[in-house]
């Protein structure tokens, strides 16, 4: 079956770009030129993929995606943004509310069937999984749930799927490139202060749980290590 796409993008050219590449690579792609007609049609068909820009006629594409991650139903569908916004804080901002990439336009159409890919088969890897479990620290794939000693723990889905690939590689050093590959889609250039970020948040919720020792171990000059 093909993977469902809607795309929000009020210019008709950029639209029909998306439209044709997708398309021809066999995606099912819908078109909204506001963010309106989009809501109406995911209470009828919930799709695989969101691609939204930012700057739309009756609704920031940021609140859009605030929307969709506060909604049960669409919160684990993958999200990426498409904007003309380039700026390292844009990027930072888009992230850190729930995209999962951000693309910048002008873009390539190869680059933008490369990454709608890596989305895609990233989320279904990820929805395989069920449960992952270490000494006590407990995530819930599918629900994006985390416990540890049965205190309910909250991240956020990019610090739980972050904390979800640490856990994978256990006591395994893995690099930074290696991260932001693998976490956000590709190599997020310019953007490592959002990984520290992130990794600053998780350190504290592991500590507020109750884990007192140290739990993602910097290895300076390389990555990090999660050695719980």
């Amino acid at each position: 079956m093909k993977a469902l796409i809607y795309s929000v993008e009020d210019d008709l050219n950029i639209q029909n770009v998306i439209k044709i590449a997708l398309e021809n690579s066999r995606f099912e792609i819908v078109n909204f030129d506001n963010a309106k007609s989009m809501f109406k049609k995911i209470d009828e068909k919930i799709p695989d993929l969101f691609l939204l820009d930012i700057m739309l006629p009756d609704m920031d594409g940021l609140e859009i995606i605030k929307r969709l991650k506060n909604h049960s139903r669409f919160n684990r569908v993958p999200i990426m943004v498409i904007s003309a916004k380039s700026s390292e804080i844009d990027r930072v901002i888009g992230i850190d509310l729930g995209a999962d990439d951000y693309l910048v336009k002008p873009f390539g159409v190869l680059e933008l069937v490369s990454r709608v890919k890596a989305l895609l088969r990233r989320n279904e890897e990820f929805n395989n999984s069920k449960v992952l479990s270490i000494k006590g620290l407990v995530l819930d794939i599918h629900n994006y749930g985390a416990k540890y000693n049965e205190l309910d723990l909250l991240f956020t889905k990019k610090q739980f799927e972050l904390l979800k690939y640490f856990m994978e590689n256990h006591r395994k050093t893995v690099t930074r490139d290696d991260i932001l590959n693998k976490v956000w889609g590709y190599d997020f250039l310019g953007e490592t202060r959002t990984l520290d970020v992130h990794i600053k948040e998780i350190r504290k919720k592991l500590r507020e749980a109750g884990i007192s020792s140290p739990v993602i171990e910097t290895v300076r000059g390389v990555g990090y290590k999660f050695i719980l």
